[in-house]
């Protein structure tokens, strides 16, 4: 993993992330997730294997590359995430669009009404979407933001 504050193409992660806590306490009681900057995927399985009682992700990147790993706490996906804000919000799941990238994002595809995936997405995350819009880097979500008639 990161060992320096640093991703692979040098750009110092404390500019983009200036209150990421580093070095840090791993046990604590106001944490639901930890993230981390993968050197390779083989970060991703480590942090697995050490920590099994933890839910291990991976995220950033375009498509299926990785740029960062988490840990989470087991049980709490995005899927579980919307069922609760529509449950706090007393809205109908007809009324929800999922957008992503990844292959994480399938059960929210799968949670939401309708789903959007991006252009730069993943191969499995564009077959799991009702539809597939340009990359991010090519106003893939205005697109789809007119396509569905949200501006």
């Amino acid at each position: 993993m990161g060992r320096k504050g640093r991703n692979t193409k040098g750009v110092s992660v404390r500019s983009v992330f200036p209150d990421m806590i580093f070095g840090g306490e791993l046990y604590r009681n106001d944490v639901n997730k930890v993230s981390f900057i993968l050197d390779s995927f083989r970060d991703h399985l480590d942090s697995a294997a050490e920590f099994p009682d933890l839910l291990p992700g991976t995220w950033g990147g375009a498509g299926e590359t990785a740029l960062f790993g988490d840990l989470g706490v087991k049980g709490i996906t995005k899927a579980s995430a919307i069922d609760a804000l529509l449950c706090h919000l007393g809205a109908d799941r007809k009324d929800t669009i999922a957008f992503g990238d990844a292959k994480v994002d399938i059960p929210m595809f799968d949670s939401c009404a309708f789903s959007v995936c991006m252009g730069s997405g993943g191969e499995e995350a564009k077959a799991a979407a009702g539809f597939v819009t340009a990359g991010v880097d090519e106003d893939g979500l205005y697109k789809a933001f007119e396509i569905l008639g949200l501006l």
